[in-house]
């Protein structure tokens, strides 16, 4: 017992990293089509937008929605994976469909230091434009909670107490209309995912 206590974080990240791997191996297959392996109903949830407001993901119900979880201070796949959610936002803002059929929803894991300011910092920093009328960024009050809803969403997320960082899984959850998780689809990582990859995703799940 002593040994896992003192061991804890880096027996965490193995196990990710195990999890990440047969993920990626699944995601490997080659898909001539979409198929959506799930169809479970996603956790509800009331959390505040950058404005204050609460917000419920049934509050967007009767549009497809794209989630992804993230941290501003994140060295590595948030940035990267929410600028390929910003090509997909270009794309779907082409054809009509983002904000009308289909809505974006980040949530910070890391809501202490993500306050609103810091959240709008990391917005800026992407390269692409953030239409934040179809993408909302969402925080919560107790980081605690936010890491049990990534685990409702059968997410994983360890934070190293001594640097602050977090050891997380990167996946965009993709939800339907009624509510239900359709797919997950690693992030930014995968050299296998693009734009076009997540358009094909994301127009099925509207035309469920």
């Amino acid at each position: 017992m002593a040994f896992i206590r003192k061991h804890q974080f880096k027996i965490a990240v193995l196990a990710l990293c195990v999890a990440m791997g047969i993920y990626l191996l699944i995601s490997m297959q080659d898909k001539t089509t979409v198929t959506f392996e799930s169809n479970e109903p996603a956790p509800e949830f009331t959390l505040s937008d950058l404005d204050g407001n609460p917000v419920k993901l049934s509050d967007s119900n009767g549009k497809a929605r794209v989630v992804y979880f993230y941290y501003a201070n994140c060295p590595d796949v948030c940035p990267p994976t929410t600028f390929l959610m910003s090509e997909l936002q270009n794309e779907l803002k082409a054809d009509g469909t983002f904000g009308k059929d289909v809505e974006f929803i980040s949530i910070t894991f890391d809501p202490v230091r993500d306050t609103p300011d810091a959240i709008r910092s990391f917005i800026d920093k992407i390269p692409n434009e953030i239409d934040q009328t179809g993408w909302k960024f969402l925080r919560g009050d107790d980081e605690q909670a936010t890491a049990k809803l990534m685990t409702d969403f059968g997410m994983m997320v360890v934070k190293d107490p001594e640097t602050g960082l977090y050891s997380h899984s990167d996946l965009i959850t993709f939800i339907d209309r009624d509510g239900n998780i359709r797919k997950y689809v690693r992030g930014s990582m995968d050299e296998l995912v693009s734009a076009d990859k997540l358009k094909e995703i994301t127009d099925a799940l509207i035309d469920l």
